[in-house]
């Protein structure tokens, strides 16, 4: 006795235990993020690989109206998947997690990932979707910065001149503060180079340094200014100090012909316009 083919679930999206009140939502994601391929609906066998991503706006964020995964990668992922041919699910989790989670599993991917030159042996990258990095940024009005640059130019050389400046305020009895997201990778960054910082939430962070509570931030060269453009205050960058291309870091052991049907399907956006037309969206 024949059997009919066994239906393919709609994606999923999953977040820790420790923010059960969004269970409800993260139920209703799964029908919003994306539909089962074309080859699983005919019936053949679904391949599936686990996203995993976290709050980091605009690259992918919750909406809180809709308990929807937005953002641009969370834009893109269905456009994506269905190319691609590969039915997944997602799970929210704080960074740290989420990527030992992929250090560690065959069939896991981070979105979305800076390619960094130490990040590019340690992962199957499908990438670039978009250009990143880090940046400081700060008030017009920054004193520690006019005094640094009293002809008006708008950028600091490095992070070396940034611990230059750290010294001489800590010597001043005044110490520079610089805000970081808390939790994320950017706060091991900047203490390994000796600065001091405060880690704050997302959406406290840009309004804190509006307000002077501190001198400088530091976020993602794309999140920043979209936060601080959220937020309604005027800041600027004063360094990038890191450059490198976004995209999806999948775990070495991943079917390495998932990874090549996901730059196929990443090239073929990036033909299309669906690329280009995902990113103006949160310029």
């Amino acid at each position: 006795m024949s059997h009919p083919p066994a239906a393919v679930r709609s994606p999923q999206v999953r977040f820790p235990r420790t923010r059960r009140p969004m269970r409800l939502a993260a139920l209703c994601l799964g029908a919003l993020l994306g539909t089962a391929p074309p080859a699983a609906r005919a019936g053949e066998a679904a391949v599936s690989l686990t996203l995993i991503t976290e709050e980091n706006p605009p690259l992918n964020y919750t909406d809180p109206a809709t308990g929807r995964l937005t953002g641009i990668m969370g834009d893109l992922l269905p456009s994506l998947m269905t190319a691609a041919g590969i039915a997944y699910q997602v799970q929210v989790m704080p960074w740290r997690r989420g990527y030992h989670t992929v250090q560690e599993v065959p069939g896991t991917c981070l979105f979305a990932a800076n390619e960094t030159p130490e990040r590019q042996t340690q992962f199957q990258w499908v990438a670039p979707i978009a250009q990143g990095g880090a940046a400081l940024f700060a008030r017009a009005d920054w004193l520690h910065y006019d005094r640094a640059h009293p002809d008006g130019t708008h950028t600091l050389a490095s992070l070396d001149e940034v611990k230059t400046l750290a010294a001489e305020a800590r010597a001043r009895g005044t110490p520079l503060s610089i805000l970081v997201p808390v939790g994320t990778m950017l706060a091991t960054t900047l203490r390994d180079q000796g600065l001091d910082i405060t880690e704050v939430s997302l959406a406290n962070q840009m309004p804190m340094l509006a307000a002077g509570r501190a001198d400088l931030a530091a976020a993602g060269a794309i999140s920043g200014r979209w936060l601080a453009r959220q937020a309604g205050v005027a800041i600027e960058p004063v360094l990038t100090f890191s450059v490198a291309p976004v995209g999806i870091a999948c775990n070495l052991g991943t079917d390495p012909t998932l990874v090549a049907r996901l730059r196929t399907a990443l090239e073929g956006l990036r033909r299309d316009g669906t690329l280009d037309r995902v990113i103006r969206n949160y310029q």
